[in-house]
């Protein structure tokens, strides 16, 4: 019932991103503060697995959509915690470049073969079909839908056996406005 529930969640989420050509409901927030709470979110999944996780985030303010957002930080990090085996690593990190802001979440996991790195971002494309139950293929079409309605972009480098770094870059001028 939980993953019904779940995937529910999910998908009038989903449809109502598709449907939405605006970001409303801006407001100034700290983009790092955001992904320390996110993180914190996992501590109880990352703290069984013993991952070593990294973390280095410039001090970044931003005026955006903030609930938004955090759908995106949470699918990345959930997605690295669940894909990096016991004793692995993942790191996070956000910096400021040019008026933009760049976030990258990396993790040591189970990495993508090509065809799954072309198909990652589809509504209900699940690469590793052994933990489909853990999920519903939806999170990263709501992340990048977000990342797409604040003129940015989300891309992934992954290989199998190494893990993937997906990277988020929020423009100053349409998505989030960055503040020093």
């Amino acid at each position: 019932s939980d993953r019904l529930t779940n995937m529910a969640s999910n998908i009038l989420l989903l449809s109502k991103l598709e449907n939405q050509n605006a970001v409303t409901d801006r407001a100034p927030f700290s983009l790092d503060e955001q992904l320390r709470h996110c993180l914190l979110l996992f501590e109880k999944e990352w703290s069984a697995k013993e991952l070593d996780l990294s973390v280095e985030l410039d001090e970044v303010s931003v005026t955006s959509n903030e609930e938004m957002l955090s759908h995106v930080w949470i699918n990345l990090i959930s997605n690295a915690v669940k894909f990096t085996p016991a004793g692995g690593a993942v790191s996070v990190s956000l910096t400021r470049e040019y008026g933009c802001v760049r976030v990258e979440v990396s993790d040591t996991g189970c990495g993508m073969d090509a065809e799954t790195r072309k198909r990652i971002f589809d509504k209900f494309y699940q690469g590793d079909l052994s933990r489909s139950a853990e999920g519903n293929g939806l999170g990263l079409s709501v992340a990048a839908r977000v990342v797409e309605l604040l003129g940015g972009t989300i891309s992934v480098e992954s290989a199998p056996g190494v893990g993937s770094s997906f990277t988020v870059v929020l423009p100053g001028e349409t998505g989030a406005d960055v503040r020093e």
